[in-house]
């Protein structure tokens, strides 16, 4: 079967022989599929620098089983790459596509969102935190694992800003349950923050990505996320960077005294 012209973007590639490459791609309506490009690595290769991640593309495959051959990929609508904290984002979405969702599973409204995400974090200076929490609660929700914001799922009484709570995966939160591995302590404020998508003060912050990605995690079972050790790893150098540097100047104060 052939497919022409489909709204897709690259997640990963990796060399396959001495001129091929594998493509792990995202379609819109045809979800997460592996394609073979046959000789892309050539030096003049026709499709040697469209194929790229985080590119919108218009590709047309043949498939006749797991794997298919891509005859044409273009790029539909040229961007910047990400750079920076905004491409470890970039790759770090990729990753969970990659892990949570199962092969030839459409999922056209996650791609639509997948695809607004990596265009914010490119060009414009909208807050990454808040975009990767939101990206991360609509993907548990086309997976089946839709986060629950609005109630105490024990007794059905309405979210308290107020209050609270503990969230226990696959459940939802409550406010008289006990600490367990998979279950996240939580204010209602942040649950409210979430629900409306506007995660702005500091504690939300935290509290929101230890929800989001300690419910991924549960999803994930014992499968490690590589960009998300990098990232943490850069926020580590980056603050330990500052810490030096502030103490450089304290006793250059000292010296200077």
């Amino acid at each position: 079967m052939k497919h022409f012209q489909q709204a897709a973007m690259i997640l990963h590639t990796r060399p396959y022989t001495e001129s091929s490459l594998l493509l792990d791609v995202f379609v819109r309506d045809h979800g997460r599929l592996m394609l073979l490009s046959k000789g892309a690595r050539r030096q003049k290769a026709s499709m040697r620098g469209v194929l790229m991640p985080f590119q919108p593309l218009l590709i047309s495959w043949s498939s006749r089983n797991q794997l298919g051959i891509l005859m044409n990929a273009e790029v539909s609508g040229f961007r910047p790459l990400p750079r920076g904290e905004a491409l470890q984002s970039c790759y770090y979405m990729n990753e969970l596509i990659l892990k949570l969702l199962h092969r030839f599973d459409p999922h056209p409204t996650l791609y639509d969102n997948y695809h607004a995400t990596v265009e914010k974090l490119v060009s414009t200076e909208d807050d990454q935190a808040e975009l990767l929490r939101v990206f991360e609660k609509k993907l548990l929700q086309e997976i089946g694992f839709g986060l629950i914001l609005d109630y105490d799922y024990e007794t059905g009484e309405m979210i308290d800003e107020s209050r609270e709570y503990q969230y226990i995966a696959n459940q939802g939160p409550a406010l008289n349950v006990g600490a367990s591995d998979s279950s996240v302590h939580v204010s209602g404020k942040t649950l409210r923050a979430l629900a409306m998508e506007s995660i702005i003060h500091p504690v939300v912050k935290r509290q929101a990505r230890k929800l989001t990605r300690t419910l991924i995690q549960h999803q994930l079972g014992t499968k490690q996320l590589r960009t998300r050790r990098v990232m943490m790893a850069m926020r580590g150098y980056a603050e330990g960077a500052k810490v030096s540097s502030t103490d450089d100047q304290q006793r250059k104060r000292v010296n200077q005294s």
